[in-house]
């Protein structure tokens, strides 16, 4: 179906208008705190090590400060993930563990950030959504310790 000359012109016209505006901004999606069950399931493979040390660091950490629940943690991996402050004291101690952590392991950039996306992952589906939580902490807890025991 061929347009005619008038709708043609339109269209035209309506193509000049939009080349002489200004470039849209690119706006930069955050980097998203969870992986699909597929990814997940290929960083715990390739990366067991380095997920058992955040998760010890993170276990840690709870001990040293009792107020440490499940919110603060996945708020300190959302901010370890995306680089970005918090003025949350629990916050910043998590994020400063995680970057001790980071600093003395042998993994990639990608790897770390896709290993501590599968934690995150961890912490969000065990997380209640009442404040004041420890299912996730509990649970890695009972984690670590297996782990320890079994490398003895």
């Amino acid at each position: 179906m061929a347009l005619s000359a008038k709708k043609l012109q339109e269209i035209l016209k309506e193509k000049r208008r939009r080349d002489k505006l200004p470039p849209r901004p690119v706006i930069a999606e955050p980097t998203p705190l969870t992986l699909k069950p597929r990814e997940r399931a290929q960083i715990t493979e390739r990366c067991f090590k380095v997920l058992l040390a955040i998760e010890t660091v993170l276990v840690q950490t709870a001990r040293e400060q009792p107020t440490l629940d499940d919110e603060i943690v996945k708020q300190g991996l959302a901010c370890a993930i995306r680089k970005t402050p918090s003025d949350s004291e629990g916050v910043a101690l998590v994020v400063a563990q995680l970057d001790k952590t980071r600093l003395e392991s042998q993994v990639s950039d990608e790897d770390w950030i896709l290993s501590l996306r599968a934690i995150c992952t961890s912490v969000i589906s065990h997380r209640n959504s009442n404040a004041g939580s420890f299912s996730y902490l509990m649970q890695a807890r009972n984690f670590v310790a297996k782990a320890n025991l079994h490398s003895i």
